[in-house]
């Protein structure tokens, strides 16, 4: 299994790091009827990702406890351990331990009984579920700030506020327009509920995810998706 390759530890400046990398956003199916996290690790393997982000909208899912996670699931979703994700966001990493994931999002469950701060790590889909994503194949930095690549990473120092750095780092990536979003890196909390108040807490320093949205760039069809994920 490929190990994952570290951020670059040189900085650019003083105050922030930016370059593009081997990614881009896509559209698809994520199956349903496995552990999550099996049904992540599947994805990353058929697109060859290293890193993924990936957004759930409005799918059931089922905890059945004692199931095995090779033995088949029931024909029908029961009262008793079926659920549904209103909105999900799921961070995966591939490294030399495995495929660990992440995220945050909201759920409940039919009967009330597992109204957890955690979503369980035996949750299954009811059924496979779209998802919008922004994928990694490499973190490898380019020195060429210039390049057309529509994905790059920003790592912030705390000392500067996010919207300058992002406008400095679009700036020198030749980028008119794009979207930032926190790069997970921390998996021990697996994923959690999501709060207002984990909103208004996002963490001023650490990295950032870029996706190019400028109206010149080559790839319309990533153009179109990094305006949806």
């Amino acid at each position: 299994m490929q190990s994952r390759e570290p951020l670059p530890e040189k900085a650019e400046s003083t105050d922030l790091a930016v370059w593009p990398v081997d990614g881009h956003t896509f559209e698809d199916i994520l199956d349903g009827y496995f552990p999550l996290n099996e049904s992540v690790r599947q994805m990353m393997a058929r697109h060859q990702f290293i890193f993924m982000r990936i957004s759930i909208l409005h799918a059931p899912v089922m905890n059945i406890h004692g199931l095995a996670p090779t033995e088949p699931v029931p024909l029908y979703l029961r009262k008793i351990y079926a659920g549904m994700i209103d909105s999900m966001v799921i961070t995966a990493e591939r490294s030399v331990d495995g495929m660990q994931m992440s995220g945050s999002g909201a759920w409940m469950w039919v009967d009330g009984t597992e109204e957890t701060q955690h979503f369980p790590a035996s949750t299954r889909l009811g059924e496979p579920a779209f998802v919008r994503g922004i994928g990694i194949r490499s973190m490898k930095a380019d020195d060429n700030l210039t390049s057309p690549a529509n994905v790059a990473i920003l790592r912030l120092d705390g000392g500067i506020a996010e919207e300058s750095a992002v406008a400095n780092a679009l700036s020198r990536l030749g980028w008119s327009s794009g979207r930032a979003w926190p790069l997970e890196t921390d998996h021990a909390g697996g994923i959690k509920r999501s709060t207002a108040t984990d909103a208004a807490h996002r963490d001023a320093s650490g990295s950032r995810l870029l996706i190019n949205t400028s109206e010149d760039q080559l790839d319309a069809k990533t153009l179109e998706l990094s305006r949806l994920v």
